[in-house]
């Protein structure tokens, strides 16, 4: 029986990415990358075909329309090494549809999402939910017979917290933006 070349494999045995680096699993850091494209037919496409052949460990997408007419601001947020996302970077700005890219640090971030809640509840329940949401900042935009909806806005962290305080009295389904990002200050 013939062994496969070991080629691809990494010491720590597993494979190798192309453009990626060979860093341990300890340096992956989480990075947001903002790209303004173009709005043609396919150029989205384009953008997230790049990062899937890359293997760019997506954690969120968002798209939306920017400042500029005809303009679509593309928010990814990526876990991976800081050779690999510079490598992504440099990738993405060869697309012809797309006018910039930028790498963020998260401490030059400001980053928010948004979140809808949909818990169910029973009459007993219902003042513990409303404070829980009070707790939060967050809005009720639908109360129905046997589930309330709520909208929660802020950083990552915070919706996640409020999930898991909404959690115990039974979740029946959630919707989240993913993270919509921009540099603080005015630098450009």
């Amino acid at each position: 029986m013939l062994a496969a070349p070991m080629s691809n494999f990494s010491a720590s045995g597993s494979t190798a990415r192309a453009g990626q680096s060979e860093k341990a699993r300890e340096t992956v850091q989480a990075h947001t990358l903002i790209a303004l494209v173009q709005d043609r037919t396919g150029a989205i496409d384009r953008v997230v075909g790049l990062m899937r052949r890359r293997r760019a460990n997506m954690q969120t997408l968002v798209l939306g329309r920017s400042e500029v007419d005809d303009v679509v601001r593309v928010t990814v947020s990526v876990d991976d090494s800081e050779v690999a996302v510079e490598h992504l970077v440099e990738q993405l700005r060869k697309i012809l549809d797309v006018r910039n890219v930028i790498n963020i640090p998260e401490q030059e971030a400001i980053s928010r999402e948004l979140a809808l809640i949909k818990v169910a509840y029973t009459p007993a329940q219902k003042a513990e939910i409303f404070e829980i949401a009070q707790l939060f900042s967050a809005h009720v935009v639908d109360v129905a017979a046997e589930t309330m909806t709520l909208e929660v806005s802020g950083s990552t962290a915070r919706v996640e917290k409020c999930v898991a305080q909404l959690n115990p009295y039974g979740i029946r389904e959630v919707a989240r933006s993913g993270r919509v990002t921009m540099a603080r200050g005015t630098n450009d």
